[in-house]
């Protein structure tokens, strides 16, 4: 199983690592609210196919994203992907956003509470047609987080 924390090098031009004002701003309460603001206006598709967590976490103090390297051994095309945690829709989810917490969780073996959810980004549709809608949350310190991902969805070392 491999595990990938990526820094926030750039966004927009102005947050990178030799930024110490980016990196100390970045997860503020005001910045959070913010964000949480401007995803409380996203029109959620009501036949959303699949959602993902974009995960937030800090990782050695850096604004970070946590990403998966998907098991070669899946059937499909995702096979070997490195990837958001998330999946497909599920008759029994409330809501995408259930959908992408759930997966997430399957996927990373750590609870995902709603409160560190900030809301749905604006759907993509991949090239099969398939909308996807990604969901931001911040699950936190990276070195804090107890991680034991699912062999069955995420690779395997050795």
């Amino acid at each position: 199983m491999r595990l990938c924390a990526s820094f926030a090098t750039s966004c927009r031009g102005f947050c990178s690592l030799s930024n110490p004002a980016f990196l100390c701003n970045a997860f503020l309460p005001e910045t959070e609210q913010r964000c949480r603001e401007i995803l409380s206006r996203t029109s959620l598709p009501p036949l959303a196919s699949a959602g993902v967590l974009v995960t937030l976490c800090t990782f050695r103090g850096a604004p970070s994203f946590l990403y998966t390297l998907r098991s070669t051994q899946l059937r499909g095309r995702h096979k070997g992907d490195i990837s958001f945690p998330g999946g497909k829709r599920d008759s029994s989810d409330s809501d995408i956003i259930h959908t992408a917490t759930r997966e997430a969780q399957e996927e990373l073996g750590v609870p995902i509470k709603a409160n560190v959810v900030w809301g749905a980004m604006k759907p993509i549709t991949d090239w099969t047609g398939m909308v996807i809608v990604p969901v931001l949350a911040n699950i936190g310190t990276l070195e804090d987080l107890a991680l034991n991902p699912n062999p069955e969805e995420d690779h395997k070392e050795g």
